[in-house]
This record gives structure tokens, sequence and C-alpha cells, in this order.
């Protein structure tokens, strides 16, 4: 190492000790894991190597890691929970709705569980490892699915969704939090729609295409689907116990210096990475503040229809149960498709919401499809559902990505992650009861529904736009205040746990 470059190093690991050395509880609470594992680095005598600068091979080898490990789990776990909403709209073609003599949409209310248990799923995320956590969500999510495959009565079946909201629905804080903390805001978007894939459509299609071909004994088609998904939920569970890690920190499958470097590439992003402590003047901000409430329910509407009634829309068009069952497949290929050619859009374009625009206006188009095409017309009504199902990609890129790299500060990510959760739950509640049953095979309620919720997006998504434009206007007076009472950066300023309004030197993504 040359000698300017070896100075170098050594006055950073100086002014980081110096920074963060008083690791008292009180500055635990201002700076996060990442300032408390570089200081210990820092004091090593072999600092110098650990924290020189890194070389792009380098970073790319970490990269490599992420995305053979963490991505793939994360993908499985919310696979998993994607499939349980999926199959149980099989089910009742195979009939669950029969069996259990359920009228209605009994059969379609997981989410008031959801919705009551998010926040404390989140808190205990925020306090607790989030990778042995995510884990026992996910093998309990199984538990819970293969439960479901003895129940006798609306009762039980009620109890055990009810129990299985309880765990899957944390699934979308904990993602976010994950996927803020271990890559840059330029890499978030397509490995977000990576992760939220929606080919449970594909998994479910082909193992109910499967099981038409088995012959019912002690144990109903629609019991086994469950038997099999829950025992596979368990198994992936256990995977993320043993390899989903807490934080970069924390990653036993990356030496010391590729932790450096995994914590140190993502300084630039302004999030920072996690802070065990919870600080409600981050939660009061996230509730004042109006992005939380532009990421909207609108989306999720069209979203919580299409989820749990696929089945029931295509065989309303005259097809069989085997053909429902395989029609199923293309909805969760085109959903995920879209999803991850807009996020590279949006990366590449580097403007994410004229991206969410244009996805939204192609499912405004089919849905109009749907509206004036006759059921008669087999093939167009068809071609109109399948288009509808692009709805993945603005929910993505708005819901998701633009929300993982817009909030900073662990207890506002925390709240705000969960805000948004909320929405999705009370759009997939609504969603449902669109599609009302002596409107088939038309669903004009439903059609009507999706047109204005799709407009509304289009105007709230401008509206976030337009927030974003003003605060990062702001942030540009707030940073020149800020340098001027300080001569120099901290430099550990990057690893406060500081919210996005907090943080001079943040600026929003729109």
């Amino acid at each position: 190492m040359a000698i300017d470059e070896e100075k170098h190093v050594h006055e950073t690991a100086v002014n980081v000790v110096d920074a963060v050395a008083d690791l008292s509880e009180d500055k635990r609470e201002i700076y996060d894991v990442a300032a408390t594992f570089l200081t210990d680095v820092a004091a090593r005598p072999d600092a110098f190597e650990l924290l020189a600068p890194w070389t792009e091979a380098e970073e790319n080898a970490v990269k490599r890691k992420l995305d053979r490990i963490v991505m793939p789990l994360l993908f499985f776990s919310n696979l998993m929970s994607g499939t349980d909403k999926v199959l149980l709209g099989t089910a009742v073609t195979f009939g669950l709705r029969t069996d259990l003599h359920l009228v209605g949409q009994q059969y379609s209310w997981p989410y008031f569980a959801m919705i009551g248990f998010v926040f404390l799923q989140s808190y205990i995320f925020q306090k607790f490892p989030i990778g042995k956590t995510i884990a026992v969500n996910v093998v309990f999510y199984g538990v819970c699915t293969f439960a479901i495959s003895g129940v006798k009565n609306f009762a039980a079946l009620a109890a055990c969704r009810f129990l299985l909201g309880v765990f899957e629905g944390a699934g979308h804080s904990a993602t976010g939090l994950i996927i803020a903390m271990w890559w840059k805001k330029s890499e978030q978007p397509w490995r977000t729609a990576v992760m939220f894939s929606t080919l449970s459509s594909v998994v479910n299609g082909l193992l109910s295409y499967a099981m038409q071909f088995y012959n019912p004994g002690p144990i109903s088609r629609w019991r086994l689907l469950f038997v099999i998904m829950g025992c596979w939920s368990v198994i992936v569970g256990t995977m993320d116990f043993f390899f989903l890690p807490a934080d970069p920190t924390a990653a036993w499958w990356l030496t010391d210096r590729q932790k450096v470097i995994a914590i140190k590439r993502t300084a630039g992003n302004q999030t920072g990475i996690l802070n065990h402590h919870v600080k409600w003047d981050q939660v009061k901000e996230g509730l004042l503040d109006e992005k939380t409430w532009l990421i909207n329910v609108s989306l999720n509407i069209p979203n919580g229809g299409l989820i749990g009634f696929n089945s029931l829309i295509v065989q309303s068009l005259g097809y069989t149960v085997k053909e429902v069952t395989l029609l199923a497949i293309p909805t969760g290929v085109i959903s995920w498709v879209s999803s991850l050619i807009f996020a590279r859009l949006a990366s590449k374009t580097r403007r994410p919401l004229l991206c969410v625009i244009a996805s939204i206006l192609i499912c405004l188009a089919a849905t109009v499809m749907l509206k004036v095409i006759p059921r008669s017309n087999k093939g167009g009504s068809l071609a109109g559902l399948f288009i509808l199902y692009c709805y993945w990609a603005p929910y993505i890129i708005m819901g998701s990505s633009i929300l993982y790299a817009n909030v900073a500060g662990t207890t506002k990510k925390v709240a705000v992650f969960g805000i948004s959760y909320w929405g999705y739950c009370v759009g997939n509640l609504v969603g449902p009861q669109t599609f009302i049953s002596k409107e088939a095979p038309l669903y004009p309620s439903a059609t009507m529904t999706m047109l204005i919720g799709y407009c509304l997006s289009i105007l709230l998504v401008c509206l976030y736009g337009f927030s974003c434009w003003r605060s990062n206007k702001l942030k540009v007076k707030q940073q020149e205040e800020w340098e001027a009472n300080h001569h120099e950066q901290d430099v550990a300023e990057e690893w406060k746990d500081l919210t996005d309004r907090q943080n001079p030197y943040f600026r929003y993504t729109w």
C-alpha cells in the first residue's frame, strides 16, 4: 500500500473510532450497527488491510454472494406467501367451498390479521435478528398452510387463515429492510422485482394441473395441495434460519473484508443499515409525512381481486377446471416479466415515476378491454385479462422500490413500510368484494372499481413526484445551512440513524 494511501486509511480509521468510540447507550441510539462494526474493525491490527479502498472486482464478488444467497432466500420466502393466496382460489375449484359449506366470499379474509399484527411483527424485526425472525415466520405460515388441509368447517378455516395472516403479514416490511441495507439504490428496483415475484401462479398452476391426475383417495385434491405447500414452506424457513443473516456485519459467509465492503458500498444510499432502538420521533415523522400516504391503496384494489378470483373469472368464460389451472400459469409469468422490464427501465432512465405511470396506463387499457369486450369473445376477454396482469409492475416500482429508496431511519422505515402494507391489505380486502357472484361473467362493479383505482393512482403518483421534487429543492438549502455550521462532514455521518428529513445529504428518488 502506498504511504499516502496508508495514511488516509489510518486517518479514516482514527476518525471513525473517535466518532463512535464512546458506545454508550446514547451513542448506540444515534449510530447504527455499521458504526459499531467499523469501530471494532478500526481498532484491529489489520485495520489498514480491511479498510483500504476496494477494487471493482472485490465489490463484484460481494454482490455475487448477495445475489446468490440473500436474493434466492427472500425470493422463495415471498413465493411461499404468494402461493398461499392463489392456492386458495384453486382449492375452491377443487371443492373447498362445497366440502366446507362456504357461501359468498367467506374464504377470502386473511387480511384482518395482517392489519392487526403488521406493526408488532415489524417491531420484532427491528429488535431481534431479522434473518431468524423471517425464518420463524416462514416456518409457522408453512405449519398453518399444512393445518388448512385438515379443517372441517368455516370456523376452523377462519382460524387457520387468521394465524396465516399473522405470520405472512411481516414479509413486505422485512424484505424492505433487507433490500435497503444490502443493495445500492440503483441496484434495488430490479432485485425488488425478482424477490417479489408472482411466480406463485406458475407454481400453483403446475401443481394444480398435476392434481388433475391424482385419483382422490383418503385425502381430497384441495387438501393435498395445502399439505405439499405447507411442507415446502417449512423447508424454506429452515434454510432462512441458517443462511439469512441479521445484517451485513453478521453474515458468516462473508469475510471481514467483504463485510466492510458490503457496508461501505451502500453509504451513498443515506438510509443506514439497522438500529435496534425504537425512536418514537421517527414514528411521528412517518405518520406526518405526506409521502407516506401517497404510497397508495388504489393500486392494491385490482391486485386483491385478481389474485384471489382469477380462477373464477377464467372459469366464467366457459373453460374447464383443468384449463383454468393451466391458464393461471401465464398470469404469473406476465406479472413478473412486466415488473422486471419496468424495473430495469426505471433504473436505466432514472425516471421511476414515469415508468410507473406508463405501466398503469397499460393496466388501464386492459381494464377498458375487459369492460367493453363481450364474454362471448373468449379470446379477446382472455387477452384483456392477461394484459391486466401487468398490474404488478407499478406496484413493485412504486410500492417497493421507490418506497425503499426514499425512507431513512430504521424506526421510520418500520413505520412507513407497515403503513404501506396496511394499504396492501385494505386493497386486498376491498378488491375481492367487487367481484360479486351474481354479476358474473361481466363483473361490472369490479371493472369500474379498477378503472377508478387506476385513474386515482396516476393522480397520486404525480402528487408524489411533486412532493419529492419540492423536498429535494428544500434539501439543497438544508445542506447549505448545515455545512455553514459544520466546517467538515463527520466521517461517521452516514452511519447515524437519521431519517430522510433529518439528513441534509439525503435526496429523494422520483
